[in-house]
């Protein structure tokens, strides 16, 4: 506002100063003159948004002088320590690069721009900028920091550490990065404490909270280091919680920075209330339960159904020394599966691939597997309005139609389901059906073996995964799959090994699995875009180039209202399902919550918050509750 008052004073004194050469003008219409200018200045000058809060799209629920977040609690107290467990193993304590394999809780170190609520989706609150300007437009975004921010060492946060950041990020950090922010431009330190970023497409709606999301890195701790080389140097941040010590790919222990700078801010009230967290790292699940169940560490976020439904009759839980909860997740459920590598040349045929999704029997894997407690997932945006339903709209098929004859007919039909068998275990009619497409396709068998019509090799592949448990799933896959000529070999590997196979995208088939989205926008084009697709360490691990593809993602993360994006994220999701990139696996409709009974916490629970990594911030050590277990120990 005071930015267009001062344009409109100079316009003021530039009719003062002409009014010389005006002299035969009555001095009424020089004045209505002058308030004409004044005017349509200020219709076409650009409102600046000045807020607390970002939100991509309505009103953040929070307002500026807000206390807490709802699903915290006043009666929350500081003390005791928590003891978690973690799979598989570290390397480094580098969440922000590609090599090596990060300590899966050491973003706990950093602060960023601005947080996320948890129980809104797509809208963040200021920690480090305590407030925000942009147009708008979208066209820039200026970030005004808390004077108050400091690092672990004590000194201030600066807008030159935010610029150090953003550059480290993009010129040494993963690659993903200098993707997700390839449309940013010039960035500008305005003062000490305000740094602006000037956006070189504003259609990419979604980078103004991608940029509220960076971390703040001490550009005085990292000179003359080396950011991008992996290793367990204990680095600097400006949290809630540093490192104590670490057993390297065994355990590692965080300490709550009693001197932490935003300890009473309103966006941490009631939150980080364990003193000490101690990590604890398992290379087995079923050690890793044992381990639970004998009281070595604490909380469980339990994700195996079969050990829901049966690992839980046991003394402990019985008498109430462990807890139990589960409840409904209202959250985006994302998509798990197992994905083909079309860089492959036979994994490049979509009718391989389809008849491969019809050897997976879901219903008896439920039933023998599951215990009832899965559901097939059928959308890339499950339980989400983005999913795709029924026919294709006509803002739907708008997108869609330039691009028909590319695209399988299905596309144009119904949305994907799944087959459903029977359950029996002797999918016959699927089996039937895959071997049908198959031989119309121009495949043959011969001696047992499946041959490609491309190559005439033998359709032989392998499928890569990290978790042992999870053989007693693809090995009925894998037997379907032999009775209609594919062989594929399974082979378990361990977590730096895969890691390292999947950034070099060395694979025919991996299991993999992706956190859901409340609101499709541009990481849509890091998971299936073209230009990523060759990008090593990237995320499109299918390999996927499809001009289609490309065209709607551009159109959702353009699109300015919720019908645009709707009819975007339809469409997408048909190509996705119908093109057969990967076999959809399952998902809970619940989380699931095991814990020792020394803990408290707030009433209500984070809505958006996967596998309640939030909520869990919001519990805090009960002497009573922990004394009292002591006792019936």
């Amino acid at each position: 506002m005071i930015t267009y008052l001062k344009s409109s004073i100079k316009l003021v004194t530039c009719a003062h100063l002409s009014y010389r050469r005006l002299k035969n003008v009555p001095i009424r219409t020089l004045f209505v003159f002058c308030a004409t200018i004044i005017l349509s200045s200020a219709c076409f000058a650009e409102t600046i948004i000045k807020s607390h809060a970002l939100t991509k799209y309505g009103t953040p629920k929070y307002p500026k002088d807000f206390t807490r977040f709802e699903y915290t609690s006043e009666n929350a107290v500081k003390g005791g320590e928590v003891r978690i467990s973690e799979f598989g193993s570290y390397d480094s304590l580098n969440y922000f690069i590609q090599k090596g394999v990060a300590e899966r809780n050491c973003t706990l170190m950093y602060d960023s721009l601005m947080v996320s609520s948890a129980d809104e989706p797509n809208t963040m609150y200021g920690l480090i900028a305590e407030s925000i300007e942009y147009p708008k437009s979208k066209q820039w975004i200026i970030f005004n920091l808390n004077p108050k921010a400091k690092f672990s060492d004590g000194k201030a946060v600066t807008a030159e550490d935010i610029k150090f950041t953003f550059e480290t990020l993009i010129e040494h950090g993963d690659p993903v990065y200098k993707m997700y922010f390839a449309d940013v431009g010039k960035v500008e330190i305005l003062s000490p404490h305000r740094i602006k970023f000037d956006i070189t497409n504003p259609e990419n709606k979604d980078l103004l909270n991608a940029l509220a999301g960076l971390p703040a890195f001490p550009k005085h701790f990292w000179k003359g280091k080396e950011f991008a080389k992996s290793g367990l140097s204990i680095p600097m941040g400006s949290s809630a919680y540093k490192i104590e010590r670490f057993d390297a790919g065994r355990s590692i222990t965080y300490v709550r920075d009693k001197n932490y700078w935003a300890k009473d801010l309103n966006v941490n009230n009631g939150m980080y209330n364990f003193d000490k967290i101690y990590v604890e790292y398992y290379r087995d699940q079923d050690v890793d339960f044992e381990a639970f169940k004998a009281g070595s560490y604490d909380y469980l976020y339990e994700a195996t159904s079969k050990t829901w439904a049966t690992g839980y009759d046991i003394e402990p839980v019985h008498k109430g020394k462990i807890k139990r909860l589960e409840y409904e997740d209202e959250m985006a459920q994302g998509v798990s599966g197992i994905f083909f590598n079309l860089r492959k040349p036979m994994l490049k045929n979509r009718t391989l691939r389809q008849a491969m999704s019809l050897a997976f029997d879901f219903e008896w894997t439920k039933k023998n597997i599951f215990y009832g407690s899965y559901s097939r997932t059928n959308s890339f945006y499950e339980n989400t309005k983005y999913a795709a339903q029924g026919t294709p709209s006509k803002e739907e098929l708008a997108l869609l139609s330039p691009f028909r004859d590319q695209l399988p007919p299905a596309v144009f039909g119904p949305a994907y389901r799944a087959t459903e068998t029977d359950g029996s275990g002797n999918n016959r009619k699927q089996l039937r059906e895959a071997k049908k497409i198959l031989d119309e396709a121009g495949y043959n068998i011969i001696n047992g073996k499946l041959i490609d019509p491309a190559s005439n090799k033998p359709v032989e592949m392998e499928i890569i995964i990290r978790q042992a448990g999870l053989e007693k799933v693809l090995n009925p896959w894998i037997a379907n799959l032999k009775k209609i000529g594919i062989i594929v070999k399974l082979r378990i590997m361990d977590l730096a090994q895969w890691s390292n196979l999947l950034e070099v995208y060395d694979y025919d088939i991996v299991w993999l699995g992706f956190r859901g989205v409340d609101i499709p926008s541009n990481e849509q084009a890091l998971l299936w875009g073209s230009e990523n697709a060759d990008v090593e360490g990237g995320a499109n691990y299918m390999g996927i180039k499809n001009p289609a593809i490309d065209s709607i993602i551009k159109k959702l993360i353009a699109a300015t209202n919720d019908e645009e994006r709707i009819a975007a994220a339809r469409a997408l999701d048909r190509i996705l399902t119908h093109s057969h990139y990967i076999v959809p696996l399952y998902h809970s409709k619940t989380n699931r919550l095991a814990f020792w009974d020394k803990f408290s916490y707030p009433e209500k629970r984070t809505t958006y918050d996967f596998r309640h990594e939030i909520g869990f911030y919001t519990w805090w050590y009960d002497e009573e509750k922990a004394k009292k277990l002591k006792q019936t120990k």
